[in-house]
């Protein structure tokens, strides 16, 4: 014997069901957080130690380099990576490796063998520092941003 409910019932019971559902979920919470984080943790990671080419030299804000012969633009990166199952310090180093994965890309691209003026730039909003870099990490996403100047640097 099958007992079938009439269908306003069932209507009204999924309505219930689904208000109970939203009332007691809670907001949404988006989140931002800014980090100024340590270069030297990107750096000395394995997988930065294994894919930054090191014929590429990288020079962070006002740190000093052989003089510059040639001038070859400027250029910015922002990488996005999943924050989810990630401390906020793991999902940005990954994040600030990604865009300088994307700065030294660059310079091949134009022959350049170095990036100078290294800045974060989040928002396309300068923040240079020569040891540390700005992060944003989120609920879904972590960003990490970078511009540069390529140029070919004297011996």
């Amino acid at each position: 014997m099958t007992f079938h409910l009439p269908f306003k019932v069932s209507m009204a019971a999924a309505m219930t069901g689904a208000l109970i559902m939203l009332a007691t979920a809670g907001p949404a919470q988006a989140r931002n957080t800014f980090l100024m984080q340590p270069l030297a943790e990107v750096m000395t990671q394995p997988e930065a130690q294994e894919k930054l080419d090191p014929s590429i030299r990288l020079y962070f804000a006002d740190q000093q380099h052989p003089e510059v012969q040639t001038r070859r633009g400027g250029f910015y990166s922002a990488n996005k990576v999943r924050a989810a199952l990630r401390t906020d310090a793991e999902s940005c180093r990954l994040a600030a490796l990604q865009s300088l994965l994307a700065l030294q890309e660059r310079a091949r691209q134009v022959g350049a063998n170095a990036v100078v003026n290294i800045t974060s730039y989040y928002e396309q909003r300068a923040n240079p520092d020569s040891q540390r870099y700005e992060c944003h990490a989120g609920n879904v996403v972590t960003e990490a941003a970078f511009k540069g100047d390529m140029v070919t640097l004297g011996p």
